[in-house]
């Protein structure tokens, strides 16, 4: 299960590179410069970028006369001509979209639109198919799809959590219990994608956004802290 803490969030967002990088020529090698809260500034070399040719698009994306960078890295298959960047980290040519150096697949390049954007993550979808960031999502009903927050949407059929399907989630009434990482519809409780088997919907409570409780004892994510009946 893909974990969402708020914390780890924030606290993985300081320690990543940002996208105020820049392209440099160092040595007649290509480097892509930039600077982290972990290791300070830092130089990566461009495998196979040809200096003649190496052109700056913007902070984190560039291209040689035949290669298409994010940063640092390959982006393979990645048209260099038709080249278009969009909101990072993601950019698109006349045959694909790609969420840094990574295709998307995307079905339906004309139509393909953002419905929801939270930082660098997106939901999307075009005439055919509904994406969380680079993972493409079939079957989905496309005139009932809706986007509920950063995690989770919905259609007629069956809920998603960051793209993949809950099983047995009822999305007619499906939603989030209060601002926590708990969810729940008219059978069930959910941590995320993973459903609290023996959690009591009557009497299940958020304590945090991390702990709940039910007349049974707590839980402290999708595990219970106790087992103990409360007299």
């Amino acid at each position: 299960m893909k974990k969402f803490f708020a914390l780890a969030i924030l606290v993985l967002s300081l320690m990543a590179c940002t996208d105020d990088g820049k392209y440099e020529l160092q040595d007649d090698v290509v480097v892509y410069n930039y600077w982290t809260f972990s290791f300070g500034p830092v130089n990566d070399t461009l495998p196979g970028a040809d200096p003649a040719t190496f052109e700056t698009v913007n902070s984190w994306l560039g291209h040689d006369s035949e290669r298409v960078y994010f940063k640092d890295k390959i982006v393979p298959g990645a048209d260099v001509a038709s080249l278009e960047p969009q909101r990072y980290p993601l950019f698109r040519d006349k045959n694909d979209y790609y969420y840094e150096e990574n295709a998307m697949h995307v079905a339906d390049v004309s139509s393909f639109k953002i419905l929801k954007r939270f930082d660098r993550d997106f939901w999307a979808v075009d005439s055919r198919n509904a994406y969380f960031d680079t993972l493409r999502i079939d079957g989905v009903d496309l005139p009932s799809f809706k986007v509920m927050s950063f995690t989770v949407a919905r259609d007629k059929n069956r809920v998603y959590f960051f793209g993949k399907v809950i099983p047995g989630a009822d999305p007619a009434t499906f939603q989030e219990i209060g601002h926590s990482a708990y969810y729940r519809d008219k059978s069930h409780v959910w941590c995320g994608n993973e459903l609290l088997e023996d959690a009591d919907l009557a009497t299940f409570q958020i304590d945090d956004y991390d702990r709940a409780h039910d007349k049974y004892g707590a839980f402290r994510m999708e595990k219970r802290d106790t087992v103990t009946v409360q007299e």
